[in-house]
Parts: structure tokens; C-alpha cells; sequence
């Protein structure tokens, strides 16, 4: 077998994540579909990430196993992908690397706005809420998630995980120029000059649990949660209930994955 290292850039708005599903639309089924218009013989990939319905993805990491001795390189993949994938880089690697258990760390982004009116091609790829928000409670909330916690309460349960306990190693919310994040790539800002940026790095992450983050975050900003409320989901017991809904899929980007030699 011959092994490759993919990053990948996709709009995931109209796929259904990026795990292969039988007759769905997807982003590893169109990954394969296109790998196999071009080499011959077996051919399998395996992602550091399952990003989710409508998830998009800056930099996802890919190892890809092919069969065919024949030199396979980002241009050539880039010849056979959708409209809506990029091959940003492609080199070899060892056989024995897994990206989705190699990996230091993931950095993903959720970018929304709460500007009543705003529209246009730039709400493809921005969340909204629409209502005014308290970002000084926002900040308060935000700076909790830091080191080793339990988001028990902060995940989609019935994903798969033998524990709760993630440690988030980077977390911020800033104001932010989303042209500058778009510029070279698949996405565009449209309308849209200024936007909110949730950015966090950590080891892995449960299931929707940045998206049930953003939710909670959204309603402490609106005062429908307080802080204290926030800590006590954070820091407490297993709650059957959580008042929050999770964030819109589209504002949510996996960034970036970092391993050992980089």
C-alpha cells in the first residue's frame, strides 16, 4: 500500500458530515468517489475529524491508502474534487500514522453575527442570532472553559465516548474581520464585515459539544442563562434537560489539526 497526507479544505453546507453514509451526500463519499477516478485498485481514507452536518472544514487532515503504486499529488486530486472540496496539501506518510489519534490538538472556529438584517451570500457561512448580546457575560463564561473539564452537560449524548472529561487548551471570543479568515479559500464574508469568533484548541471533543457551547454562550449573552447557571452546567451533576439548543452547523469550521513533528 502506498499512504498519503491530505489537508482539505470543504463547504460542508450541503453535505452530511464528513463520515461515509450509505446513499447520503458526503464528504468522505466524495472524497473516495474522486481518489478512484484516478487511481485504480483499493483506496481508503481516514479523517482526524468527523466534522458533522453541515460542518466546513479550513484544514482537515486526511490519510489516504491507495493500491495503485502511482504518484498521486495535490493537483492531480484537485483535478478530480468537487467544486466545493480543495486539496490544499498532499504528501506521503507512514503507514502506521492514524490522524485522528496522532493528532496534539484541533482548533476549530464558530463565527456568527447579531446584526438584525444582515443577509446574503456571507449568512452561507456566518450563524446568526438575533438577539442583542452581553458579551462581557460571554467572556466570563468563555474564560471557564480552560484546562481540564467535564462537558458532560455540553455534548450530544448517545455520541460515543468513554469519558466526558476534554481539556481545552486554547479559548477566546473576539471581533473579527471574516474576510481576512475566507480570503483564499472556498468561502466568502459577502455582506458581512464584522463578525464574532469563538475559537477553541484542545485535545479532542464530543459530539455537537462546540455547537452546545455556542448555544449556552448565546443565551447568557441574551440573559436567559446567567453566569452562575453557566457554571454549575459546567462544573455540576449530569442534568437530564439543558435549556440551550445547539448553534447552527454553518458557522462551525474545524480550523486546523496539529501533530508531533510540526
Amino acid at each position: 500500500m502506498n499512504y498519503y497526507r491530505a489537508i482539505l479544505q470543504y463547504d460542508g453546507s450541503e453535505r452530511m458530515g464528513f463520515q461515509w453514509q450509505e446513499g447520503m451526500p458526503t464528504i468522505q463519499g466524495d472524497l473516495n468517489l474522486s481518489l478512484q477516478k484516478i487511481l485504480h485498485g483499493k483506496v481508503t481514507t481516514r479523517a482526524a475529524s468527523r466534522t458533522d452536518k453541515g460542518v466546513h472544514a479550513l484544514g482537515q487532515v486526511v490519510k489516504i491508502s491507495a493500491e495503485d503504486p502511482s504518484a498521486l499529488s495535490a493537483s492531480l486530486l484537485n483535478q478530480a474534487l468537487p467544486a466545493h472540496m480543495r486539496c490544499l496539501d498532499l504528501t506521503p506518510c507512514e503507514g502506521p500514522f492514524i490522524p485522528s489519534v496522532d493528532q496534539l490538538s484541533k482548533e476549530y472556529r464558530y463565527l456568527f453575527t447579531n446584526t438584525p438584517g444582515e443577509s446574503g451570500q456571507g449568512q452561507r457561512y456566518i450563524a446568526q442570532t438575533p438577539y442583542p448580546l452581553n458579551i462581557d457575560h460571554m467572556q466570563s463564561c468563555v474564560r471557564m472553559l480552560t484546562g481540564i473539564n467535564d462537558f458532560r452537560n455540553f455534548w450530544s449524548i448517545g455520541g460515543k465516548s468513554n469519558t466526558t472529561l476534554r481539556d481545552i487548551h486554547e479559548c477566546d471570543l473576539s471581533w473579527i474581520d471574516p474576510r481576512l479568515l475566507f480570503a483564499n479559500t472556498l468561502f466568502s464574508a459577502g455582506e458581512v464585515t464584522n463578525c464574532w469568533q469563538f475559537r477553541i484548541v484542545g485535545k479532542g471533543f464530543l459530539k455537537h459539544m462546540v455547537r452546545h457551547l455556542v448555544g449556552a454562550l448565546w443565551m447568557v449573552g441574551n440573559g436567559r442563562l446567567s453566569v452562575e447557571e453557566f457554571s454549575r452546567y459546567l462544573h455540576g451533576e449530569l442534568r437530564e434537560q439543558r435549556p440551550w439548543k445547539k448553534a447552527d452547523p454553518r458557522g462551525l469550521y474545524l480550523l486546523k489539526v496539529t501533530y508531533q513533528q510540526e
